[in-house]
């Protein structure tokens, strides 16, 4: 992505410059949105609920945001009106990909699930019984709460945390079971409307809760409450407040910074205090933060407390400057499957100033620390700006440890253009966006990414919330950036969308649920590009929409390049992946050829790894046969020089005739190489290293 005016001297004349361009646009039209080319609506106000009897989709505060599973299956709560309902049945759990499979799951004022509780429905006396904090895992596995009446039920034992897939429910915990872990003691939390934040459900099917405690061994506040971890039946306190840290401190709080995730192997980090002046060396004020990481079977060891060295800049601790909040900040979406977590972490130390470099991006394990990114660094793509203040929470990783971070800068800035969005990883981190500058497609400016929801998958694909500026910049827009493709604008308010055929609705907002689903990834944007989520419209209808926008993966260079006589490795690329449609423009670029020779670049539909001669000289041969062959060229450049290149139009050669491999559908793969003369070699021929593109929908 380029800066737009780099050349522009005074932020303040850039500033008037894009403000001025703006104007003069503003009244051009911006592309429609991924959520109207690319999105498809599950349910809308007016729709038959499936499953039931004349049951419409309807009311107020229709739809809760929708969570998604791998497949695609979009799982949400509705409100229903007509049939049969009624106060204490109004709600209802449904789950599928489209229209034509959506099913329901639950319905409130039914029995409860489990058919453990004779008599027991999913409502109160006035309301149903189905909680709005739901969530799905990876494959499929469903995690709510419920609220019950009658078969003897009372209201110290009238809730639940309800596991399973549709037609086999299982209860995880029940308000008023024994607490394990403890001498008599009860859980004593209403499960009845789980935090997202603070539960969780992996493909394992083990999952996480916090509970208050009552009873039994509970001593007034020093120990009512736990962390649990487990299956159904088989749960195990994580930890309880009031135990013994490794040194002797006393636990005095447990997940009380709200940090807390779950990843697929079941491992689950959490925050900890300790009890000033208990422990040796005594703790104080200075260290008594700390993150734990549990294991299934092994349990809990420190990431990091707070106090302890900065691998990598030894004279700096992790310290918050006034020992009255935690140092360490995380983020929704950033526990990996290895165990590590990222964190915006304080620092404190020689050489450390409130105002230049008192942050960073941290990557913890159970064994190490590495600072991925400082406050004070030099901003990616933005020539004398620095880096400054990290947003915690717009920091996040996937399994691949990209980051997506968002930073105020420091430098020639003005408060119109003092804040951007970076990914990447380190050494190679990538401007995403940058306030001020005009988005792609529109004549709005972008507004600051501080702060704004922001959402990143496995694929690197990012979901970002903006608050444009500008005439006739609309009320809300959410963008998604492709590491192939760029930033596309993804939902804008004030757009037409069609929810059943011929019917329209203008949009408003748009929402989805940005906690990590425990593996990896947010609740509500899957690895593959697929976006559930809730959209509002000006007749205070809404909808449950997913965007399908695959990622556009970057073509992969691979094998090796043959050296030439002269010395030369000549090296091909490809700016992008191709579309099945021909839309996009895709070059092949060879690089680093002999000069003045002849050459031509070949391609076939699988890899290859042979040596081009049989004893003797550099080359592979990469592409395996079948092959084709596009037109001779010559390399240009100097004889006996290295500075020959060959090109080839490929979204030309794709359009114009018969090809190998024709037609292409989406995923399938070319492989391109070059060929080219170098009469002293063997064969007298020398090759390039290889590409491979991948057709994208």
């Amino acid at each position: 992505m380029t800066h737009s005016n780099p050349t522009l001297p005074n932020p303040a004349l850039r500033r008037l410059s894009i403000a001025a361009a703006a104007a003069a646009l503003s009244t051009a039209v911006h592309a429609q949105s991924l959520s109207i080319t690319h999105g498809s609506v599950i349910a809308t106000n007016g729709d038959l609920a499936p499953g039931l009897a004349g049951e419409i989709f309807n009311g107020t505060g229709t739809f809760d945001s929708g969570v998604i599973a791998d497949d695609g299956r979009v799982f949400f709560r509705a409100r229903l009106t007509g049939g049969t309902t009624v106060a204490t049945n109004e709600r209802a759990y449904f789950i599928g990909t489209s229209r034509s499979n959506l099913s329901l799951v639950l319905r409130a004022g039914a029995p409860e699930p489990t058919g453990t509780i004779p008599g027991a429905t999913m409502n109160t006396a006035t309301l149903a019984g189905l909680s709005s904090g739901f969530r799905i895992s990876a494959d499929g596995r469903l995690l709510f709460g419920i609220t019950m009446s009658g078969g003897g039920l009372v209201t110290t034992n009238d809730t639940a945390l309800v596991v399973g897939t549709p037609g086999n429910f299982q209860f995880l915990v029940r308000e008023g079971n024994p607490a394990p872990g403890t001498v008599g003691a009860t859980l004593s939390s209403s499960f009845g409307s789980p935090s997202q934040q603070q539960s969780g459900i992996n493909a394992l099917g083990q999952s996480w809760f916090f509970s208050n405690l009552t009873g039994g061994d509970v001593s007034g506040t020093t120990n009512n409450l736990a962390l649990y971890h487990g299956t159904p039946g088989n749960l195990t306190i994580v930890l309880r407040k009031g135990a013994t840290g490794p040194n002797g401190e006393v636990v005095s709080g447990v997940m009380s910074g709200f940090i807390g995730q779950t990843n697929a192997s079941g491992q689950l980090y959490y925050d900890v205090s300790f009890t000033t002046g208990t422990g040796s060396p005594a703790v104080s004020a200075a260290n008594d933060r700390a993150i734990w990481l549990y294991t299934p079977g092994s349990g809990s060891v420190e990431m990091v407390r707070e106090g302890d060295a900065c691998t990598d800049y030894p004279t700096c601790v992790y310290l918050n400057g006034t020992g009255s909040s935690a140092p360490f900040s995380f983020a929704s979406s950033n526990f990996l499957n290895s165990g590590k977590a990222m964190s915006v972490t304080n620092l404190s130390g020689a050489g450390v100033t409130s105002t230049d470099n008192d942050t960073a991006l941290v990557l913890f394990s159970a064994t190490t620390d590495k600072v991925l990114v400082r406050e004070g660094d030099a901003a990616p793509g933005l020539p004398g700006i620095t880096l400054g203040v990290f947003n915690n929470s717009n920091a996040l990783i996937n399994e691949s440890e990209t980051i997506c971070f968002t930073s105020a800068l420091v430098g020639p800035v003005t408060t119109a253009d003092d804040a951007a969005m970076f990914t990447g990883t380190p050494g190679n981190y990538t401007l995403v966006m940058r306030e001020g500058d005009i988005a792609p497609g529109t004549t709005w400016a972008f507004g600051s990414p501080l702060g704004q929801s922001t959402l990143m998958n496995g694929a690197g694909q990012i979901l970002f919330v903006n608050s444009m500026t500008g005439a006739g910049a609309p009320t809300s827009t959410t963008w998604l950036y492709d590491p192939a493709t760029g930033l596309k604008l993804c939902f804008s308010a004030g757009e037409q969308m069609e929810v059943q055929p011929g019917v329209f609705r203008t949009t408003t907002t748009q929402g989805g649920v940005q906690f990590n689903n425990c593996n990896s990834r947010p609740l509500s944007f899957t690895d593959d590009g697929k976006i559930a989520s809730r959209v509002s419209f000006s007749d205070a209808t809404g909808a449950i929409v997913v965007v399908n926008y695959p990622p556009n993966s970057l073509p992969t260079a691979y094998c090796t390049g043959g050296t030439t006589t002269n010395g030369c490795v000549a090296s091909i690329t490809a700016n992008a992946n191709p579309k099945i449609d021909h839309s996009n423009a895709v070059t092949i670029a060879v690089s680093g050829v002999e000069g003045q020779k002849a050459g031509l670049i070949y391609y076939g539909l699988n890899r290859h790894l042979a040596p081009w001669c049989s004893s003797g000289g550099t080359s592979f041969l990469c592409v395996k046969a079948p092959t084709q062959r596009t037109a001779v060229q010559d390399s240009g450049g100097t004889a006996n020089s290295c500075d020959g290149t060959m090109t080839l139009n490929w979204s030309a050669l794709q359009s114009g005739g018969t090809m190998l491999g024709s037609p292409f559908a989406a995923g399938n793969k070319v492989d391109l190489q070059a060929w080219f003369r170098d009469p002293t070699a063997c064969r007298t021929t020398n090759l390039s290293n290889a590409v491979e593109l991948t057709y994208q929908p």
